[in-house]
């Protein structure tokens, strides 16, 4: 091994000074990262009584059912197995990135045997068949067998970098599995409140109708005695006719809701998941003490672009160490045996070891390209990394707002329904007194009918603002990048 130092040593001493001669282009410098504000401006700032379950917020709405929809949808959902097999095909690269940095060692053999119906002229033929043998030399044989490696070493780190951009680019990949996830179980939480809202709404508006058709009796009875009119039983008809026709479209809404709850699961939409009015489910209240930087590295996009940041920092640290030497080991050894009828046969060992050495010179500019495209990459993942960041923040502050606005509508609301209830009880009072006509009873009926169903709307609008903000929080996946299943009931 020492006669070989030498070439080794003159190979580097010639490389080094040659890619002294080239230089990297000059790039643009990168603007400063986006600074996340210290507080959330519709978030109460209050250390919360007791912690959150993030990554298994759906539960905090107390429906069992849900939570079991969430785990089957979880585990049949196609969006989220696709997101997983790019998960596992990143990971793969990531390894062969990695392998990069040590030697490949493989193994080689042949044997041949040949057969052929000829003679061989001149001198050689003639001390062939002169031979005890009488062999034609036409019919032979032989092996080989050899074993190399090849080796790289990463002198300047480039293949380092290589390997650190691609386990960034399969964290990413993980990141935006994480973020299939989260919107998954968002779809499941807001199809499965909407339709037990809708079918809440169900229920409020068929005991409208069997009100309206009690005061269509009672309204064709006094008018039968005498004491009222075709018009008034005209108006009650009709108010029955509107409140029906809304009917067919609730229907409709819930049915939409179920199959979509079966598509997510993994079903066709021809199984539709039902979904029971009383469901138990609680609305969960706003979370206190949330801060924008937990917030943002909780959430699975912003890790994501963050990923992507630091795959394609490392891509161009690769890139940039293309200008600079490479180097090959190469060591090998090969044991072979050859026959041929009539000649000795020749057969022996060899080895080899060398080193190779490599400086570009002139690639018409392509590795200087490459590097200015790698650092516009940079930049571009960068300012996509700030983007998201901005998107994260707005989604949050757009979600509480909402959720504060849907909370003041329903209290105004659920007060507006006591006082037509109480109109109500009053003008049926007044009624049977005779100081009311029907017709102020059935608008009075009307007006609690329509408040009730105007809370049942605020509740679901308060739900869909709900699911919306901790889908904002970045709740339903873990810092490994997975959702957490929802824990054991006791």
């Amino acid at each position: 091994m020492a006669r070989h130092s030498r070439p080794a040593s003159v190979l580097m001493v010639l490389a080094l000074p040659l890619a002294a001669c080239v230089h990297a282009p000059a790039t643009e410098p990168h603007r400063a990262p986006v600074t996340p504000p210290a507080a959330f401006a519709g978030i109460d700032g209050a250390a919360p009584e007791q912690a959150v379950p993030f990554d298994h917020w759906w539960t905090l709405w107390g429906d069992p059912a849900l939570d079991a929809q969430v785990e089957r949808t979880l585990a049949a959902n196609q969006d989220i197995r696709i997101a997983m097999a790019r998960v596992r095909a990143a990971r793969a690269m990531a390894a062969v990135a990695e392998s990069a940095l040590y030697p490949t060692i493989a193994a080689n053999g042949a044997v041949w045997g040949t057969v052929a119906n000829g003679t061989i002229d001149g001198s050689l033929g003639q001390l062939l068949a002169a031979s005890p043998e009488g062999a034609s030399g036409t019919a032979g044989g032989g092996h080989v067998v050899a074993l190399g490696a090849a080796w790289e070493p990463d002198v300047f780190g480039g293949r380092h970098a290589d390997r650190d951009a691609a386990r960034a680019a399969a964290l990413g990949t993980q990141d935006m599995a994480a973020g299939v996830r989260l919107m998954v179980v968002a779809d499941v939480v807001e199809n499965w409140q909407q339709a037990a809202g809708l079918a809440r709404r169900l229920i409020l508006l068929d005991r409208s109708l069997s009100a309206a058709d009690t005061l269509i009796m009672y309204a064709r009875a006094r008018m039968a005695a005498g004491q009222s009119d075709a018009a008034t039983v005209a108006k009650v008809e009709a108010a029955r006719a509107g409140i029906a026709a809304q009917r067919g479209p609730l229907v409709e809404l819930i049915a939409i809701r179920q199959r979509r709850l079966a598509v997510l699961a993994g079903d066709p939409p021809e199984k539709p998941v039902a979904v029971p009015a009383e469901s138990g489910l609680t609305l969960p209240a706003v979370p206190t003490g949330e801060l924008p930087s937990t917030v943002l590295a909780r959430r699975p996009d912003v890790r994501a672009t963050a990923a992507a940041v630091a795959a394609r920092a490392a891509r161009l640290k690769s890139l940039k160490r293309d200008l600079l030497p490479r180097f090959n080991v190469l060591i090998g050894g090969a044991d072979g045996h050859v026959t041929l009828a009539g000649i000795p046969g020749y057969g022996g060992q060899a080895g080899l070891i060398g080193l190779q050495a490599s400086v570009p010179l002139f690639t018409a500019g392509r590795l200087h390209a490459r590097i200015v495209g790698g650092d516009a990459d940079l930049d571009a993942a960068l300012a996509m990394q700030d983007r998201t960041v901005l998107a994260a923040l707005e989604d949050v502050e757009a979600a509480t707002s909402l959720r504060h606005g849907a909370d003041q509508s329903r209290a105004q609301r659920e007060r507006a329904g006591v006082e037509s209830n109480r109109r109500l009880v009053a003008t049926d009072a007044l009624f049977r007194a005779g100081r009311k006509t029907l017709g102020d009873v059935l608008e009075a009926r009307l007006d609690a009918l329509s408040a009730a169903d105007a809370v049942e709307q605020a509740q679901i609008a308060q739900g869909s603002a709900t699911v919306q903000l901790y889908r904002a929080l970045g709740g339903g996946w873990d810092g490994a990048g997975t959702v957490s299943p929802a824990p054991a009931k006791p």
